[in-house]
């Protein structure tokens, strides 16, 4: 699979897994829930089943305490647990499941003001589901009671369910990962398939057009000048006007052909070790002679070590955007600079042009496209999108920087020969 598909079957298998992983841990979670609550309704059942037997046995029981404070907790012999308190937090009888359980009720019934109600609690790392109340005792008055039963049982159940629901799911998401990858890969295919046909159009158009193209180009000299003295000024207008649309198609087919080539891996690149200082230097030479008068070339060149590169396409990328430079800035200056930044070299081309508003900036590297009107110039379309095939068959990269009336900044990073290698 080519290298620019891969990242779709990527995003797509992360789709698709982010869609499952959430949709089962919605239904999981649902259950869970549903059976913590289910579970918690049959224990509320119970206790308030257990609240009437503990009413039923204690009522005359408690009467003959006459409010005297109970001598000990007797162990339970059913499977709850009560207690009876006075109002100043004084037991006055109790049965337990759990040693030691009663102080804790006893600060609890002592702080709160009015605790009726269904309560869940921990003690000693055993838990605990009870209801709480107030009820009259002829002889004694108002008392606090406390009913309820241990749910620590439970709560392992429902703790083992939730590791069971976790395992799971993070067995389904795997499987689900590999599911993913494979219907990504297919549901791309098409797409594979179209853009073969279509880079394969592309590539043999381009290598077709060629030859009529220069075939044209070369009858318009021709009769340029063969005929030229016989032409009117407005038929020399049209030959010149033939010729320049000539050279335009012939530069744009070279660029299609170098991209479709670059597309199927196949054009070629010959890598060697490449100073940048000579090379920047020799082209900021050459490209000052042809910048008019009101344009300013400034160099801050330094020094750095070499990288592993083709030195005819490097040319051409840092070509490419001293030319974008120049058809965008009327009078101004254009700046080459070039230094050293962590592992990579930088050359950075600005200028004080136009600039480039910041909806086109994510686009600007796209085929063919133009954004701002104003800077719709000469040119193919294309020369964005060979420097960037260029910088990535290099290992770089192209950032870019610009605000509209001041100008913009491109900047190369090229990785150094060593961290290249290693």
């Amino acid at each position: 699979m080519m290298a620019m598909f891969k990242p779709i079957r990527k995003n797509l298998t992360i789709v698709y897994i982010l869609t499952f992983f959430l949709f089962l841990i919605f239904i999981l979670a649902v259950m869970y829930v549903t059976v913590q609550k289910v579970a918690e309704r049959e224990q509320a059942r119970e206790i308030r089943q257990y609240m009437k037997q503990e009413a039923a046995i204690s009522k005359s029981g408690i009467a003959r305490l006459k409010g005297k404070p109970a001598e000990k907790v007797k162990e339970a012999d059913h499977p709850y647990f009560y207690y009876i308190f006075k109002l100043d937090g004084t037991l006055l009888k109790g049965e337990e499941l759990i040693p030691g359980f009663h102080t804790k009720m006893k600060k609890f019934v002592t702080e709160k003001s009015s605790p009726s109600g269904m309560y869940e609690t921990e003690y000693k790392e055993r838990h605990a589901m009870y209801h709480a109340g107030m009820r009259t005792v002829p002889g004694i008055g108002r008392v606090y009671t406390v009913v309820g039963i241990e749910t620590t049982g439970a709560h392992l159940v429902l703790k083992k369910l939730l590791l069971l629901f976790l395992f799971l799911a993070a067995v389904f998401t795997g499987v689900l990962a590999l599911l993913s990858y494979f219907l990504a890969g297919k549901a791309i295919v098409p797409i594979q398939q179209a853009f073969d046909k279509q880079r394969k159009f592309v590539s043999d158009a381009s290598h077709e057009l060629r030859t009529p193209v220069s075939v044209f180009y070369s009858s318009a000299e021709l009769l340029e000048r063969e005929e030229g003295e016989n032409l009117s000024a407005f038929g020399r207008g049209i030959v010149a006007d033939l010729k320049t649309e000539a050279k335009l198609m012939a530069a744009m087919l070279d660029d299609l052909l170098f991209l479709a080539r670059s597309d199927q891996n196949v054009q070629p690149y010959r890598f060697e070790e490449v100073g940048l200082y000579d090379l920047c230097t020799s082209i900021a030479r050459r490209f000052q002679s042809g910048l008019p008068e009101e344009i300013l070339l400034v160099n801050n060149l330094q020094d750095c070590p070499v990288v592993w590169g083709d030195p005819t396409r490097l040319q051409e990328l840092v070509y490419i955007f001293l030319e974008n430079a120049r058809q965008y800035t009327e009078k101004g200056f254009i700046k080459l600079s070039l230094y050293k930044r962590g592992s990579f070299a930088a050359i950075e081309i600005a200028d004080s042009g136009i600039g480039i508003d910041a909806h086109d900036l994510p686009r600007i590297f796209e085929r063919f496209y133009r954004g701002d009107k104003a800077r719709v110039r000469d040119g193919t379309g294309l020369g964005l999108s060979i420097a960037e095939t260029i910088a990535k068959k290099h290992g770089g990269r192209i950032e870019v920087e610009s605000k509209p009336g001041e100008g913009t900044i491109f900047t190369i990073f090229i990785p150094l020969k060593e961290v290249h290698h290693g």
